[in-house]
């Protein structure tokens, strides 16, 4: 047997002793353990066959994580669509688009009719939602302006109920009664002279 070869195998544990150079140069640690080397006797054609079967354990497991990967990229990357499916989508997106818009005016055009038959401004409609119940904000509107009218509105300080004084009645008083009269309501005074 021409071909037998020695071969030996040494323990990891050896080279991790040894100093990056594989001199043997303490690296400050005390390790203790032994090295134990084994000595295999095998043909040429026996190593090689070794060695090919390591490899192809190696070329298969990488060659499964290459394809693992290979499809991880396919499934996060983006699929290429054709220009038909890109047309496709586009006519959607601007069907959607249209259909929302005529929504939002059909609902603007009836919350306008109802603002309008409860004598509302129709310009309201842009302001309030659609869930609103318009009979009922028209009533609270009503509400507030009666009572800010009351509480601020024009009541006129110089109109008094001297209507009811008649022409007859005026000629009946003294001097002094009209001239008062005169004096505090001075328009109804000239009406009631006017018609003498």
């Amino acid at each position: 047997m021409e071909d037998n070869k020695n071969t030996t195998n040494t323990d990891a544990q050896a080279v991790d002793s040894k100093g990056g150079d594989g001199t043997g140069a303490n690296t400050g640690t005390t390790d203790t353990k032994e090295t134990t080397q084994e000595t295999v006797t095998m043909s040429k054609v026996d190593y090689d066959k070794a060695i090919q079967s390591a490899e192809d354990k190696v070329r298969g497991k990488m060659s499964k994580e290459i394809r693992d990967l290979q499809a991880k990229i396919k499934e996060l990357s983006p699929v290429e669509k054709t220009q038909a499916e890109i047309d496709v989508e586009n006519r959607l997106a601007a069907l959607e688009a249209s259909e929302k818009a005529v929504a939002e005016r059909e609902r603007k055009i009836a919350v306008q009719e109802k603002l309008s038959a409860n004598g509302l401004d129709k310009t309201l409609a842009d302001y309030i939602k659609d869930d609103v119940d318009v009979d009922k904000l028209s009533t609270l509107v009503e509400d507030i302006v009666k009572s800010r009218m009351k509480a601020n509105g024009y009541v006129p300080s110089d109109h008094s109920s001297d209507d009811k004084v008649t022409p007859e009645e005026f000629k009946k008083w003294s001097y002094s009664k009209k001239e008062k009269f005169a004096q505090e309501h001075p328009e109804s005074y000239k009406r009631l002279m006017g018609k003498k």
